[in-house]
């Protein structure tokens, strides 16, 4: 009973540190793969993906897109943290200004994070949403920040503003926007700049003093590798110390006891 428990001890542990190092490979792949993308062209409205397989295979490729906000339709995706602190991502549809052949005219863009009141979470800080026709820089991703939830998000009551949620619905959004909207999402890199020929007297920065910046730290998918490396060693360490404890206690302590 003793053998069995250690050994089946031995393959739980050691299959978990496995994990982890797989973890941290694909970790590692993912980061070689967007600095790979990363070295080509940015794609522009016309030759942004339209479906999903040929998203998944160009992501983490920049692009550069010229659209109008559709502002009314922002949400918050509440418990995202940057830099140790709690807050929101946001994230606002896109409308292409120019699509091609494409059905879908819009994209979903992960804007950037904003903190969150520490005693009224429904009290959202003021951010800048311009007008008129922007361009921005990006790079594709899969999806929108997804977060663990149980059952079906539903939007926090707030006074003005964005619906809070946890994650996004993307089929009852294209619902509510009465229109398709191209699979996975953009990660936006940089604040966006606003034409000068549809906005007379701007100055090309879509940023306002009166309202909080959009914060675009975001980590890199290998940023966190170290920490999959000492959960593995964590696992290993767990796996040998399992293995000595039997092979001290059920063989060489009761072999050094026997009467000689």
């Amino acid at each position: 009973m003793v053998l069995v428990a250690a050994v089946a001890s031995v393959l739980l542990t050691t299959s978990l540190g496995r994990w982890q190092l797989r973890r941290a490979e694909v970790k590692l792949a993912r980061q070689a793969d967007m600095l790979e993308q990363g070295r080509l062209a940015p794609l522009n409205n016309a030759s942004v993906p339209c479906d999903a397989h040929a998203w998944a295979q160009q992501q983490h490729r920049r692009v550069e897109l010229r659209g109008h906000w559709l502002t009314k339709y922002s949400v918050m995706l509440d418990n995202r943290a940057m830099s140790g602190r709690a807050g929101f991502y946001v994230v606002t549809p896109l409308q292409l200004d120019a699509v091609g052949a494409c059905a879908a005219r819009v994209v979903l863009v992960q804007r950037g994070w904003l903190p969150r009141n520490s005693l009224d979470r429904t009290r959202l800080p003021p951010f800048l949403t311009p007008d008129g026709l922007v361009t921005l820089q990006g790079r594709l991703i899969d999806e929108p920040s997804r977060a663990f939830s149980l059952g079906v998000d539903l939007p926090a009551s707030t006074a003005s503003g964005p619906r809070i949620v946890q994650n996004i619905d993307s089929a009852g959004l294209a619902r509510q926007l009465g229109q398709l909207i191209r699979p996975g999402a953009v990660l936006q890199m940089q604040p966006e700049v606003l034409d000068n020929t549809m906005a007379p007297g701007a100055n090309g920065s879509a940023e306002d003093s009166s309202h909080l910046p959009l914060l675009r730290d975001w980590p890199a998918p290998a940023s966190d590798v170290g920490k999959h490396h000492a959960y593995a060693a964590q696992w290993f360490a767990m796996a040998a110390l399992i293995t000595g404890l039997y092979v001290w206690f059920q063989l060489i302590r009761p072999f050094r006891q026997r009467p000689r």
